[in-house]
């Protein structure tokens, strides 16, 4: 075979690849198969945030109350909300969230707030004294580890609202509540999330 021939031949095959229609048929496709599984993937991020965040805020009231045990004194853990984040820590009840090194302020998973309408444990300022309009939610154990309001509190002074409740949702899920329910005057917590109908006390976590 000549050399022309083969140019010839080369010159008629077609080129390998995708073609523009093609091209915009795939992409097509992807923008459609996004749209479909991409709020679901955020969706289950959100939740496993939320999951995760309950989880870090359980701990630090087991933790808490495992060290007013051990230590024989009031230990407490504080939660308070800075710009989009809630930061946590666990600290002797003596010593006020004020003076609390912002290093062992923890934060939880982004976006997770705190809710008011359904938060039962006490508000207290930056100093720990008991404030309605308290920017810090506390959950304080005294040397027995029951829940108390004040640090010098025997258990036989535990009220309801000493032991209460802590709630976390997130913004962009609906009736994402879930909450820790401190549920015994031994300081026992328990796990729950937003419920279909209220309680006695007007509130769905419970």
């Amino acid at each position: 075979m000549s050399i022309y021939k083969t140019l010839k031949g080369r010159a008629t095959t077609p080129a390998a690849g995708f073609t523009m229609i093609e091209l915009l048929i795939i992409i097509l496709i992807i923008g459609i198969f996004s749209a479909i599984v991409t709020p679901s993937w955020l969706m289950f991020i959100n939740n496993q945030r939320l999951k995760a965040s309950l989880d870090r805020a359980y701990w630090a009231m087991e933790l808490a109350h495992s060290n007013a045990k051990r230590d024989k004194i009031s230990w407490q853990a504080s939660f308070k909300e800075v710009g989009e984040n809630v930061q946590i820590a666990v600290h002797p009840a003596d010593i006020s969230p004020a003076q609390v090194p912002a290093s062992q302020w923890k934060n939880l998973e982004p976006q997770i707030k705190i809710d008011p309408d359904e938060t039962t444990v006490l508000q207290v300022n930056e100093n720990n004294e008991q404030k309605t309009n308290g920017t810090i939610r506390r959950v304080m154990f005294n040397h027995r580890g029951c829940p108390v309001s004040r640090s010098d509190h025997d258990c036989t002074l535990t009220s309801i609202r000493a032991k209460g409740t802590l709630t976390l949702y997130h913004p962009n899920l609906r009736n994402s509540q879930r909450c820790i329910i401190i549920s015994t005057l031994l300081g026992h917590k328990r796990t729950s999330k937003r419920q279909s109908t209220r309680n006695e006390n007007q509130r769905y976590c419970y």
